[in-house]
């Protein structure tokens, strides 16, 4: 990714710069001050960071014509490129030219344009951020034991795509349904020794109505014995 990242950034001041200007990766360095100064454009790379900002949830799933997942990704991250841009020319005056040019390329980029991407930072679909910072580059150049030069701080926020896991369950082919399972019972302290039965025992039958005389008075039972 950071190579990519590189020769993005290359392509898209290469083409805004003026004929015969040359861009390049190299890092600062104390023999610039004898060197031939020729017209140039620096991008040097001093600080990689995690970008939380541009971080996505959820998993990326690839299917097959079934619909089945063939492959699982974890979400995208993004990186933070931080790179100290600075000119080289004969003349501090063609310095500043040059290094106008690049400060307005990069203002006006919010995004790497796709025709500036390279193959493998286009296939992802994501797009690259650019910003310019208010970062002062002095204490950089302090650290780098040079003299302070005219220069600006752009950061790139390039996504990071994980390797997807093919290691997965295959799909299944069928379903069965068991409709005859057997339910059990409760188990536990509380729970009965046995199956619990459920069984319809008949209720007491209803007493026989008496029956009525034409007087309206109930017949009185005869008594059982003997004749007399």
């Amino acid at each position: 990714m950071i190579t990519e990242v590189d020769d993005a950034l290359c392509v898209l001041l290469g083409r805004a710069l003026p004929e015969g200007t040359m861009v390049r990766l190299d890092p600062p360095k104390p023999t610039w001050q004898t060197e031939r100064p020729s017209k140039a454009i620096d991008l040097f790379l001093f600080g990689l960071h995690d970008d939380p900002k541009g971080r996505q949830s959820g998993f990326d799933e690839v299917r097959d014509t079934r619909g089945a997942v063939m492959s699982r990704r974890e979400p995208i991250r993004r990186c933070e490129l931080s790179y100290l841009v600075t000119a080289r020319a004969p003349k501090i005056s063609e310095e500043h030219r040059l290094l106008d040019i690049a400060l307005r390329t990069m203002i006006f980029t919010d995004m790497l344009p796709a025709d500036c991407l390279p193959s493998g930072l286009a296939d992802t679909g994501a797009p690259v951020f650019v910003n310019v910072t208010d970062k002062e580059p002095g204490a950089l150049w302090s650290s780098l034991g040079m003299p302070a030069r005219a220069a600006f701080v752009v950061k790139i926020s390039a996504p990071f795509i994980p390797e997807p896991d093919t290691d997965l369950a295959p799909p299944a082919e069928k379903i069965a349904l068991n409709t005859g399972q057997e339910v059990r019972p409760p188990q536990g302290p509380l729970a009965p020794s046995g199956p619990k039965k459920w069984v319809r025992t008949p209720g007491p039958e209803p007493a026989p109505e008496p029956a009525i005389t034409p007087n309206g008075d109930s017949p009185v039972p005869a008594r059982k014995g003997r004749k007399p």
